[in-house]
């Protein structure tokens, strides 16, 4: 029982050395460890129903729909990007007159899905919040800087979820939210998370490290 108590003691130090690091007071702290993070959605497998996915998708990656990214690739030249969805076209960089926003739809992520186009989405709110935030790395170090990243997560019970970029060079650590949380919030704590991990990694910075997303916290739209 002795030894049982002096384990508890050395984890309670633990989680608030953490805690200092990721800058965090008791009550951020309860609420990133509990109703904060890990989306209450319900899970979907191979047999679930096309619509039943695309309702996961929407719950899941919460963020702006009167608006989405579409990812745009030039095959003269090989340069590749994102832009806005339009009702209309874009020339030179530039909308036509007749260009309007075109609104994220189930049928707009199914097509995702399938593998018809790839999206991109806007995770700020009006009222500078998100459902979710994304640390990108990016580069030959990218998995072992992820990897870090997501063990800094776990160490203060923070849910995270890794993924291998398009490329198959970089890779994305999520973090999901319950409820809007505002994007200042969502970025000191993904900022401690970083700060963690490189003492994991036991190097002076992630140099794969490329940035969050949400990308901005003012009360502007991010596009």
């Amino acid at each position: 029982m002795d030894a049982f108590a002096g384990e508890l003691e050395l984890l309670r130090a633990e989680n608030a050395r953490l805690r200092n690091l990721l800058r965090l007071t008791e009550e951020e702290s309860r609420a990133s460890a509990g109703d904060q993070t890990a989306a209450a959605v319900s899970p979907v497998d191979m047999e679930s129903s096309p619509q039943e996915k695309v309702r996961f998708y929407l719950d899941l990656f919460a963020c702006r729909s009167d608006t989405y990214a579409l990812r745009w690739e030039d095959t003269r030249d090989g340069r590749s990007g994102w832009s806005p969805a339009i009702r209309g076209r874009w020339r030179k960089g530039m909308a036509t007159s007749d260009a309007s926003y075109l609104p994220l739809t189930g049928d707009v992520v199914d097509r995702h899905l399938r593998g018809a186009h790839h999206i991109g989405l806007y995770p700020l709110s009006d009222e500078d919040t998100c459902w979710w935030i994304a640390a990108d790395f990016d580069g030959e170090a990218a998995m072992l800087d992820a990897l870090a990243y997501l063990k800094a997560a776990r160490a203060v019970n923070i849910p995270a979820a890794l993924e291998v970029s398009q490329s198959g060079r970089g890779a994305h650590v999520w973090i999901f939210f319950s409820q809007p949380t505002p994007a200042v919030s969502a970025r000191r704590i993904a900022t401690g998370l970083l700060t963690e991990a490189i003492g994991l990694r036991g190097r002076m910075s992630l140099a794969s490290y490329d940035r969050l997303f949400p990308s901005q916290v003012s009360a502007e739209r991010e596009y």
